[in-house]
């Protein structure tokens, strides 16, 4: 029995891993500037755009999943798989909403700034998209369903959003922030109506 619940908390352990790594990365860094009454924007654009611990928390993620998927008996598996897939995605909504609420709180709570941020911390937005795009990469064997095309579409639109800032800010810095943050709107809208329509599958 421990040997078994072992073997679920790893998995476990490892999802938690990209909001323990940025939040530990983020006080250390916080400590060093001066520990204030909110978190100092440089902080959090450090945090957002380090590659490493985008790199860390998305291995970690994937290795849990894995994990997870291995550990399920043989019979299984291919439920496991599924279940997996729509836990990567949950897990990149999380991400997406608490790196949006630490924007605002680097912002000192003022909303524009707080789309600024996320749109200029990459990883806010990248690391959730690459979360969804491999939650449907996980799926080869299944058929597509129009939910799974959604799914594929928000990521799309998430990873544009930095593309966007990047690319048509250096034309007009608020060009750039102005599709960002339709993008980002678009894929939310995406995300809400394709929850929308999985309830209404299982009312149905």
């Amino acid at each position: 029995m421990k040997s078994s619940d072992n073997k679920e908390d790893i998995p476990f352990l490892l999802f938690l891993v990209p909001f323990a790594i940025s939040g530990i990365y983020a006080i250390y860094l916080w400590a060093q500037a001066g520990l204030s009454a909110t978190l100092p924007q440089t902080v959090f654009l450090q945090v957002t755009e380090n590659p490493y611990v985008f790199l860390v928390g998305f291995t970690a993620v994937i290795f849990g999943a894995v994990m997870d998927i291995l550990y399920a008996e043989p019979a299984l598996r291919k439920a496991k798989v599924i279940q997996e897939s729509t836990t990567i995605q949950i897990i990149a909504v999380i991400a997406l909403v608490l790196g949006g609420l630490c924007a605002w709180y680097a912002a000192g709570f003022d909303p524009g700034v707080a789309a600024s941020n996320v749109l200029a911390g990459r990883y806010v937005i990248v690391f959730p998209a690459m979360l969804v795009i491999f939650s449907f990469l996980m799926l080869p064997a299944l058929t597509i369903r129009k939910d799974q095309t959604n799914i594929v579409a928000i990521a799309v639109l998430l990873l544009a959003v930095p593309l966007a800032v990047d690319e048509i800010g250096k034309r007009s810095f608020f060009a750039g922030m102005g599709v960002g943050l339709i993008l980002l709107i678009a894929a939310g809208y995406l995300y809400l109506r394709n929850q929308t329509d999985k309830r209404k599958t299982v009312a149905a």
